[in-house]
């Protein structure tokens, strides 16, 4: 079963925006002459949705986050990204095991993903976002108390298992990847 609802959400995220990631991705990453979407499941994963190479060869992996329609009905603060907490969450309703848990995409250390791409239906926010994940994962974990306790979390249920996240405005995220590449000299 839980196979089945990553593998249904895995059509999703790469049926209908497939081809508008591709562009945005080819126009927002400077020196980018192509980008495919990942075919193997266990690249995906691993968080890499797209593979850009760049003008010298360079691969960029890239992991979309797309949310689905209508999601703007949910904001507080403008366009708002998932940032998640746990990707399988110990205890809650299927009493998971701390050894089966995994910690979500966001915070988790053994990613090799480069870019995270946010985007949303063209209805809820027109504007793509294309960061840095290391730069957001160390702002989230600089940040997570805060953020949950100033905007909540949210469960998300599957037949099997529980997610967690907490929905923080792109703005809100954005000054703080800025703060955590700064240091007094």
């Amino acid at each position: 079963m839980a196979d089945q609802d990553f593998i249904k959400d895995l059509a999703f995220s790469k049926g209908w925006n497939a081809e508008n990631d591709i562009i945005t991705i080819t126009k927002m990453l400077h020196g980018c002459v192509s980008c495919v979407p990942s075919t193997d499941v266990d690249m995906d994963k691993h968080g890499i949705d797209y593979i850009a190479t760049l003008r010298r060869g360079a691969q960029v992996f890239i992991d979309a986050k797309t949310r689905r329609e209508s999601c703007c009905k949910f904001w507080r603060n403008g366009e708002e990204v998932a940032i998640e907490i746990w990707s399988v969450m110990p205890g809650g309703k299927f009493n998971t095991p701390l050894q089966t848990a995994r910690i979500g995409w966001t915070l988790d250390e053994s990613k090799v993903t480069d870019l995270i791409l946010f985007t949303w239906n063209k209805s809820d926010c027109e504007f793509a976002y294309l960061l840095c994940f290391q730069t957001l994962r160390i702002a989230a974990r600089k940040y997570l108390k805060c953020w949950m306790e100033t905007f909540g979390t949210k469960l998300q249920r599957s037949g099997t298992w529980e997610s967690q996240a907490v929905f923080v405005p792109i703005r809100t995220v954005l000054d703080a990847m800025i703060d955590v590449q700064k240091m007094a000299a």
